[in-house]
C-alpha cells in the first residue's frame, strides 16, 4: 500500500501467517473481520489459506475486495480495457465541486472558513472530476463491482500520494507540500493470483462475527486512542462517493456513530469480551500491541475465560504519524486463543 496506516501489519504480515501455519494447515478458512488494508488478508491467501475479509468502513473493503478479489485486470469493456480506464483517469475533465471547494487550496468551505490544505487547487478539482465519471459509470450500469472497486482502489492509492498531510487525515499541513504539489497519476497495477474462493464483507466485527463458519478468524482491533473513522474521512468518503457536512476547521465528515470501543480504555475490555463471545471458529488469533488500551495481564485474563491461550511477541517500528510522537520500537503481541 502507498500509504502509512494506523496500526498497519505490513511489515509483521511474513511473521504472523508463520506463526498461524505452525497451528492450522495451508487451505485451511480464517476470517479478517478488522482486516484494514488486507495486508494481514492478502499474505495469507498468498500462503494457501481461503479468506473472508471484512472492515465496518467502507474504504478497507474496498482494499480488500481488490486484493483479494481482482486476480487479473477486469474487462473494463465501457473504457476499451484497464489502459482505457487508467488513461481515462489520468485525462478526465477538472471538476470545481466537493473536494474543490472543501478540501482544496483553493477552495470556498460551506463553513466559511479558509481554504483547507488537503490538496491543491489542480488536485482537487482532478479528484472531482473522477467522482463525478465514476458516479456516471455506476448509474449507467457499466461497471461490475470489480471494476467500480479497482476505479475507487486507483482514487485512494493516488489520493494518498498527493494529500498534503503528515500521516492520517486527521488534519492538513499548514503550507503545501511538493508532494502535494506534483499532479496526480494512474498506474497499472499489478494483480495477484492466490488459490481459494476468497469472499469480502462489511460490517461491524460485533455483527459479522456470529456469520462467519470458518476455521479461524484473525482479529486485528483498533489498540491507541485514535479512532480510524475520524483520522481517514476523507479516504471514507472517496470510498462512499457521497458529500457529507464538512464539519470544523479539520472537515470531518460525521463518524461518530462508527466509533470503534477498543479506542477508549475503559471500555476496550469489554469490547474484546463481546466480540469473543461472538465468534464460532475453534482458533482465534489476535494481533495486539503493549501500546494497546488493555495490559497484557488484562487481556491474558480476558482471553482465557474463552480457551487456552498462548502468545508470542515481535518487536518492530512504533508508527509515527508526526514528529511529537514518540519513536522507537514496540512489541507487537500474536495471542492465540483454542477455543474451549
Amino acid at each position: 500500500m502507498s500509504y502509512r496506516y494506523l496500526g498497519n501489519k505490513a511489515k509483521l504480515a511474513e511473521w504472523i501467517v508463520g506463526e498461524v501455519s505452525a497451528i492450522l494447515p495451508s487451505g485451511s478458512s480464517i476470517a479478517d473481520p478488522m482486516c484494514g488494508t488486507a495486508s494481514v488478508s492478502i499474505a495469507l491467501a498468498r500462503a494457501g489459506y481461503v479468506l473472508t475479509a471484512s472492515d465496518s468502513l467502507t474504504f478497507p473493503v474496498v482494499h480488500a475486495r481488490v486484493r483479494l478479489l481482482a486476480k487479473e485486470a477486469p474487462a473494463f469493456e465501457a473504457l476499451g480495457g484497464y489502459v482505457g480506464a487508467l488513461e481515462w483517469m489520468n485525462t478526465v475533465e477538472p471538476v470545481h465541486g466537493y473536494f474543490y471547494n472543501e478540501f482544496g487550496a483553493a477552495g470556498s468551505p460551506a463553513n466559511g472558513r479558509a481554504p483547507r490544505l488537503y490538496f491543491s487547487a489542480e488536485n482537487a478539482a482532478h479528484i472531482d472530476g473522477l467522482r463525478a465519471g465514476i458516479r456516471s459509470f455506476q448509474e449507467a450500469g457499466v461497471l461490475s463491482v470489480l471494476e467500480h472497486s479497482l476505479l475507487l482502489q486507483h482514487l485512494l492509492l493516488s489520493t494518498n500520494k498527493v494529500a498534503n498531510i503528515s500521516g492520517t487525515y486527521g488534519y492538513f499541513r499548514k503550507t503545501l507540500s511538493s508532494n502535494a504539489a506534483r499532479p496526480m497519476r494512474f498506474e497499472p497495477l499489478d494483480f495477484e493470483w492466490t488459490p481459494g474462493e476468497h469472499r469480502v464483507l462489511q460490517g461491524p466485527v460485533e455483527e459479522i462475527s456470529p456469520t462467519l463458519t470458518t476455521e479461524a478468524v484473525y482479529l486485528d482491533p483498533p489498540y491507541t486512542k485514535r479512532q480510524y473513522a475520524g483520522n481517514y474521512h476523507i479516504l471514507e468518503t472517496l470510498a462512499l462517493g457521497d458529500e457529507p457536512v464538512a464539519a470544523g476547521d479539520g472537515g470531518l465528515r460525521p463518524w461518530m456513530d462508527q466509533a470503534s470501543d477498543f479506542c477508549y480504555r475503559r471500555s476496550a475490555g469489554q469490547a474484546f469480551r463481546r466480540t469473543l463471545k461472538s465468534i464460532r471458529a475453534d482458533h482465534i488469533f489476535i494481533s495486539y500491541s503493549e501500546d494497546g488500551q488493555v495490559e497484557k495481564d488484562e487481556l491474558m485474563a480476558i482471553l482465557e475465560e474463552f480457551g487456552r491461550v498462548t502468545v508470542q511477541q515481535q518487536p518492530h517500528s512504533r508508527y509515527r504519524s508526526n514528529d511529537r510522537v514518540k519513536d522507537g520500537s514496540v512489541l507487537e503481541h500474536l495471542y492465540h486463543v483454542e477455543v474451549s
